[in-house]
């Protein structure tokens, strides 16, 4: 009886030690926001923001109700990226005249290919095709 005595009374006076402060609730509770938010974000960049978009305006609720509306906090919304065609890139170019809206017939010449050392006009390919238009007006 006198065990079961001296275990209430230490859980008594250790229970209170093991509560969580209000400003210690309150990290934790911003610590679970950030880490569902970043969920969210994840899933975004992967090609559905309705979740994040959707908790985006619950989250900009709560930091409002705590700090005020203070811009510097507020996440913004992720608008759906266009599915359209892929990006390809052609080493020709055939403009649109601006007058009649009709092709250009004309081939622009290929960019240049390097030689057997690796060089075109001179200069390595890498720095030729990051510098090339600039080098030629030198």
């Amino acid at each position: 009886m006198r065990k079961i005595l001296l275990i209430l009374i230490l859980l008594a006076l250790i229970a209170p030690s093991l509560a969580l402060t209000d400003y210690q609730r309150g990290v934790l509770d911003g610590l679970n926001r950030g880490w569902f938010m970043a969920q969210r974000y994840d899933q975004a960049q992967a090609g559905n923001p309705t979740a994040y978009n959707q908790a985006v305006l619950e989250y900009n609720t709560w930091i409002e109700s705590l700090f005020g509306k203070n811009e510097s906090l507020m996440l913004k919304t992720i608008l759906p990226s266009p599915r359209g065609q892929p990006y390809s890139i052609s080493k020709t170019f055939t403009p649109i005249h601006e007058i009649d809206a009709s092709w250009n017939q004309t081939r622009q010449a290929q960019q240049p290919q390097p030689d057997a050392n690796g060089l075109i006009n001179g200069y390595p390919t890498e720095i030729y095709d990051s510098w090339g238009p600039a080098l030629s007006s030198f």
